[in-house]
């Protein structure tokens, strides 16, 4: 009761007490946001985390590929990345392209839990078996597939990425 009594002679009390007060739903809410598992069923959540995946990967941000990507895939990424030289770096600098990617295809399967699709990549540089096979492609279309982890839409590989285009041999 003593409290209360000092709380509320105690202008200055008051006012840190109810200005603060504003702060609990604000914090609230975006704490129940930021808990939200992501229950994105649909093509659009797939196609986003592809597209943010391709565009690491052409690029080559293999770290950050790696983000959008199962575990056991990520070897193929470290794979990639060590195998490339100083005269693969010299010729990727020499050859800034602006690639474009675009998904094609794209098909939810089995329980929402896997999408398959298509993608269309434009205007990158693929690695040669060495740095005099390196060159820049105009297009090329690959194959892609996602599986649904613990509500998020990762990037499955059972190697690196190969063009959807057949072989010659």
């Amino acid at each position: 009761m003593d409290y209360l009594l000092l709380f509320l002679e105690s202008g200055d009390c008051l006012e840190e007490v109810n200005e603060s007060y504003i702060y609990y739903p604000l914090f609230l809410t975006l704490l129940l946001v930021a808990c939200q598992p992501n229950n994105d069923n649909s093509a659009e959540g797939a196609d986003k985390v592809l597209n943010e995946w391709a565009d690491a990967y052409f690029n080559f941000d293999y770290k950050k590929a790696m983000e959008y990507m199962t575990p056991e895939s990520g070897k193929w990424i470290r794979f990639a990345a060590s195998n490339i030289t100083e005269k693969d770096i010299e010729f990727i600098k020499a050859h800034e392209v602006a690639t474009q990617i675009n998904i094609h295809d794209g098909q939810i399967t089995e329980g929402d839990t896997i999408y398959n699709a298509k993608i269309h990549v434009s205007n990158f540089i693929q690695l040669g078996i060495d740095a005099d096979h390196n060159q820049v492609i105009d297009e090329d279309d690959f194959h892609v597939q996602l599986v649904k982890r613990s509500g998020d839409w990762l990037i499955r590989t059972e190697g690196l990425p190969r063009s959807g285009k057949q072989s010659r041999d």
